[in-house]
């Protein structure tokens, strides 16, 4: 699989090894929402009585419609390896329970930043970076989501040459 996928799934069971949480499964394949979609159908079908979904952003996205036509929306809770606009809307309207951010849209400020005190060859810091960030149903009112994601109007545009 994806390494980052491997990195995400290796660090989610890590930190759950010492805690009350069993994990029932793990399950890989393509990021593609139809993929991820199977992939929770099989493992709801294979675990009547599971609690929550954790994966990637698009396997929160693909759980919530499949949760709400089997009626298990309010009790098999979700929650995102990281964030993206779907995983932002779905905190919001209370489908998905929790998601990381790193603060993409900052690091890009901070990025630029430190690159032009190298170029005017003024102080900088080797290693700095925004604080990461748990956005919850919680604190999704108080979350300032143009750290993490970008404006609404934004339209990337590609060109080749």
């Amino acid at each position: 699989g994806a390494g980052w996928a491997e990195a995400g799934n290796t660090g989610f069971v890590k930190a759950i090894e010492s805690g009350a949480i069993k994990l029932v499964a793990t399950r890989h394949g393509d990021t593609g929402k139809e993929v991820q979609s199977r992939l929770v159908e099989d493992v709801l079908e294979a675990n009547p009585d599971l609690n929550y979904i954790v994966g990637t952003a698009v396997t929160a996205e693909a759980a919530i419609s499949i949760l709400r036509s089997r009626g298990l929306d309010k009790k098999v809770k979700i929650i995102s390896y990281y964030y993206t606009p779907g995983v932002d809307r779905g905190i919001r309207r209370g489908q998905i329970l929790a998601a990381p951010t790193d603060s993409p849209v900052i690091q890009g400020r901070i990025a630029i930043d430190q690159a032009i005190r190298i170029l005017e060859k003024k102080p900088y810091k080797a290693h700095v970076g925004p604080a990461l960030k748990v956005v919850s149903q919680k604190n999704i009112k108080k979350f300032d989501s143009t750290s993490t994601l970008a404006p609404q109007s934004f339209k990337p545009v590609f060109q080749v040459k």
